[in-house]
């Protein structure tokens, strides 16, 4: 078993769409091959979730295969885009724990391989 954490720092314009698409699949095929996997946002990519978690979106399908393995969204980062009210709103569990940033530091003492997107 594999112990990763995926971190989405893109946004859904551009060639970040599809990174983010991209990963949205990856975690997925993680869960279903039985490893442990937590989903990170931090920078930009809070407003891709933000983005995500709307219905009509058209990769919120794509997202709801990737939520069990989400782990939070960077709270400073999510209230410095202008997403954190609809984070909230959600609810996604907001992370803050190095100065009120995400940790990747406490990924890695988990013994979690860091792959971003």
């Amino acid at each position: 078993m594999n112990q990763v954490a995926v971190v989405i720092y893109s946004k859904l314009e551009g060639a970040g769409k599809s990174a983010v698409y991209r990963a949205m699949m990856f975690v997925d095929e993680l869960r279903r091959g039985g490893d442990d996997v937590a989903l990170v946002f931090d920078g930009a990519g809070t407003t891709a979730l933000a983005e995500m978690l709307v219905p009509s979106s058209d990769l919120h399908h794509t997202w709801t295969k990737a939520a069990p393995a989400l782990r939070g969204a960077c709270r400073y980062c999510a209230k410095s885009y202008g997403v954190l009210d609809a984070l909230e709103a959600a609810p996604v569990p907001m992370l803050g724990e190095d100065r009120g940033h995400a940790s990747l530091r406490q990924l890695l003492l988990e013994g979690r391989q860091i792959i971003t997107f």
